[in-house]
This record gives C-alpha cells, sequence and structure tokens, in this order.
C-alpha cells in the first residue's frame, strides 16, 4: 500500500512537470526566467527587429494589452516549429489575439530589404 501512494505521488510530480514545461515556464538554477529571456532564447532570435519585436511583445503584455497566458501558451506551441520558430509564434500570436480583438503588431523589417 505504501509503494502505491509513492508511486501516485511520482506520477502527480510527473504530471505538474510537463504540464509547466508545456506552457513554456522555464526554469534556470530554481529562479523563473523573465518573459523577455524566455521567449528570445526559446524563439531563438537572431537579428535586431527580432529583439525589437519581442520587446514590443513584452511590453504590450507589461501594460496589460496582451493577456501573458495568450504569449506562453503560444510559444509553447511556437518553440517546437523547426528551425525557425518565431516564424510560427509571430503568426500564431496574430491570429490568436485578434480572436479576442486585439492587434498585434508584426516584425518590422527594415527598409533595405523591401
Amino acid at each position: 500500500m505504501r509503494r502505491r501512494g509513492a508511486l501516485l505521488l511520482l506520477v502527480a510530480f510527473m504530471s505538474g512537470v510537463a504540464i509547466a514545461e508545456s506552457l513554456g515556464q522555464q526554469f534556470q538554477g530554481g529562479v523563473q526566467v523573465d518573459l523577455k529571456k524566455q521567449l528570445e532564447t526559446g524563439l531563438y532570435a537572431r537579428r535586431p527587429e527580432e529583439f525589437t519585436y519581442i520587446a514590443r511583445i513584452v511590453r504590450m503584455v507589461d501594460r496589460r494589452q496582451l493577456p501573458e497566458n495568450l504569449v506562453i501558451s503560444t510559444f509553447g506551441w511556437a518553440r517546437r516549429k523547426r528551425p525557425y520558430p518565431l516564424v510560427y509564434f509571430e503568426r500564431a500570436l496574430q491570429v490568436r489575439a485578434r480572436k479576442i480583438g486585439i492587434v498585434v503588431p508584426g516584425i518590422q523589417v527594415p527598409k533595405v530589404f523591401q
């Protein structure tokens, strides 16, 4: 009976870990990483305009113009898309935000490349 209780406790713990990871909550050394750092590293931001885009998204979350859970759940889905998860994140976030009446800007491409 004691083994069964320990097994149930282990399963519950592992389920909690899986749920937290699926939501995109990353931890480093027991400290939760801030949203900006999480998006930059998890979406493989490389170009200056990508870092600017992420900063704008984080600013919208901080100002409560965009729900954080929407950003985190979209991040959790997009980060599994290879090789460029940021492209998937940008489009999915725009579509999901539009459904709740929020306009999310896209990545601003420099005029040199237009």
